[in-house]
């Protein structure tokens, strides 16, 4: 083939990448698009409003827990302003870069929604911005992992990624994946640089130290992120020359990053790790959920029985689903066979050892924080593996493929036959995902209400020093734009918050019920945490039944309702909210506020 058949050629394989780049952009950011799409993604995104309107790092959405953790390390007698409560649950990075994306889309009206559309302007916004993150990490892997094999893995591992399904669907929840894959990859290929470097006999230090800044920033990311640093620590200290030395440097350059943020925590809740500290005991037994609820939990009942067994069937779902949590790309858990076979390169043997030395501690942490929405959840680190591995995976799939001996007629399927097998069988769930998907995009489906736009007029019904009791105070935060405290476990704690808030002027002014309850089980509801509440929440369940309706009659549902009041033993909210029952949400307010 001629030079310029291969000019050619790579052109037209460039042009059509972009056109598949700009194609997917344009569908993930379409009219389909149905907002952000995870609650923590939500949390950080008002978290970062807050930041861009008064510099900040304050949040609308409170957990009790939280709330009595400030209590606890507040000196004044009433007990921390709810309003403007300062949030030491989430890493702060993502929140910040988001901000300063945000500033450019503030407006006139202080980035108030004008429901003109279904979706809230701003979770485009930091959807663009994650893809952004996800396009970098693209262009960032093509380059490391050419320069670990050749152009040819580097460039069909980027489309890989390009045609993950799981990667951008990570891009519509509003969670900082997309921003730590990119810090990630970038310190890992300057760990690669330091290795190299080693082999050659120069110093590596630098490389070293520039990957600790980004391992340092990728855990202000995300805290669970410490793990992978940890492993990566670890093995240095046997690597590199001098023995512990550019260990011990790495180490001290990411600390110098971390503690000022983990300071701020100590000052304001009394833990270096804030209340995020507790997320851990949602992987030891007892669900997250159920400890951020509870208003003052003792520390002796956080370890809920099956701590063992909840840790250990993790474990097992992890490597049972390792296919599913590396983004179902058919060639990455080939890694794992690599580590056998002899490369001849010696940075590409031992920075392989890496890899597994910082995939190993980051499946313990998740052993211990727990993955309970599998491979979309929060916590899910293997995803940050994608790249490296999957580079692996398809320089061991081409020593596999050249031992087949196919027949030298059949040139072109035997130089690359197998990459086109692995492009074709990872690209089958951004397939399923785009067929339902495009009606959606090309506007052939009529667009619904969504319940961000319904929980959005709530800020008509509650003043903005006033606080919200409800079952999703993400939604009432991020698009009610109102300060919200997570529906307590027990009336009692209600009451005790209540009672501490007497005195600060961010009265409660009342409780909100969503369908967020609705997928609740009937025993969940009835002998479960949700007991004490189970009145409430059954009565949305019976109101919601039967066929929707545009508007709902007080005569109608107000018999039902003065039974459900009754059930808030003595709590003062007694006044149904006309607006928001009318829409199928529950809001009951305090008439004497």
């Amino acid at each position: 083939m001629s030079d310029d058949e291969l000019s050619s050629t790579l052109i037209l394989r460039r042009a059509l990448f972009l056109l598949l780049l700009f194609g997917l952009m344009l569908f993930y950011l379409a009219p389909g698009f149905k907002g952000l799409t995870h609650y923590k993604g939500k949390e950080q995104a008002q978290i970062a409003r807050e930041l861009a309107r008064n510099g900040s790092f304050q949040t609308k959405m409170i957990r009790p827990l939280s709330l009595h953790q400030a209590d606890q390390n507040n000196e004044d007698l009433d007990g921390v302003h709810l309003v403007g409560f300062h949030d030491t649950y989430h890493a702060p990075l993502n929140p910040m870069i988001n901000s300063l994306v945000m500033r450019f889309f503030k407006g006139k009206n202080d980035f108030k929604w004008d429901r003109k559309d279904t979706v809230y302007y701003l979770d485009r916004v930091i959807t663009a911005t994650s893809i952004i993150f996800l396009l970098a990490s693209i262009g960032i892997t093509f380059l490391f992992i050419s320069r670990v094999f050749d152009a040819k893995i580097g460039g069909v591992t980027a489309v890989l990624m390009l045609l993950c399904e799981l990667l951008w669907r990570f891009s519509q929840t509003g969670l900082p994946q997309m921003l730590m894959l990119f810090l990630f990859t970038l310190g890992s290929y300057l760990v690669f640089r330091a290795v190299e470097a080693q082999c050659m006999e120069r110093k590596p230090i630098w490389f070293l130290l520039f990957s600790a800044l980004c391992f340092g920033l990728l855990a202000l990311t995300n805290w669970l992120a410490v793990w992978p640093f940890v492993g990566l620590v670890i093995f240095s200290c046997f690597y590199f020359k001098p023995r512990g030395t550019a260990a011990f440097s790495m180490l001290a350059v990411f600390l110098v990053i971390i503690l000022p943020w983990c300071l701020r925590n100590l000052i304001t809740s009394g833990s270096i790790f804030g209340s995020g500290y507790y997320a851990m005991f949602g992987g030891m037994g007892a669900f997250e959920e159920e400890i951020y609820r509870t208003y003052n939990r003792a520390a002796g009942n956080i370890f809920a029985e099956g701590f063992a067994s909840k840790v250990l069937k993790t474990s097992l779902n992890q490597l049972n689903g390792i296919y599913a949590f590396l983004g179902s790309i058919a060639v990455a858990p080939l890694f794992f066979i690599s580590l056998l076979h002899p490369f001849k390169r010696p940075q590409i043997a031992a920075f392989r050892w890496f890899i597994l030395a910082m995939w190993i501690p980051a499946v313990i942490g998740m052993s211990l924080f727990g993955l309970d929405m599998g491979s979309a959840d929060p916590n899910q680190l293997h995803l940050l593996f994608i790249p490296l591995m999957t580079g692996y995976g398809i320089a061991m799939l081409a020593i596999l493929w050249s031992r087949i001996g196919i027949a030298p007629s059949m040139k072109t399927f035997a130089d690359n036959g197998h990459l086109w097998i692995a492009i074709a069988l990872s690209t089958v769930p951004m397939i399923l995902n785009l067929i339902p998907g495009v009606p959606r995009a090309l506007g052939g489906e009529k667009e619904k209400p969504t319940q961000g736009l319904l929980v959005s007029h709530i800020r008509e019904s509650a003043e903005p020093e006033e606080v919200v009791v409800t079952d999703s105070p993400w939604d009432v935060a991020w698009y009610g734009d109102r300060t919200s405290l997570w529906l307590p476990t027990t009336k009692s704690q209600l009451r005790e918050i209540m009672k501490r808030t007497e005195k600060n002027n961010n009265p409660i002014s009342g409780i909100l019920i969503t369908r967020e309850s609705l997928r609740k089980p009937l025993a969940y509801l009835i002998y479960g945490n949700e007991k004490e509440w189970g009145s409430l929440i059954l009565g949305q369940n019976i109101f919601m039944a039967g066929a929707s309706r545009s508007k709902v009659q007080p005569k109608s549902w107000m018999p039902s309702g003065k039974g459900l009041i009754n059930s808030f033993e003595g709590l003062p909210f007694t006044e149904p909210d006309q607006k928001m029952s009318s829409m199928g949400y529950f809001y009951y307010t305090n008439p004497n506020k």
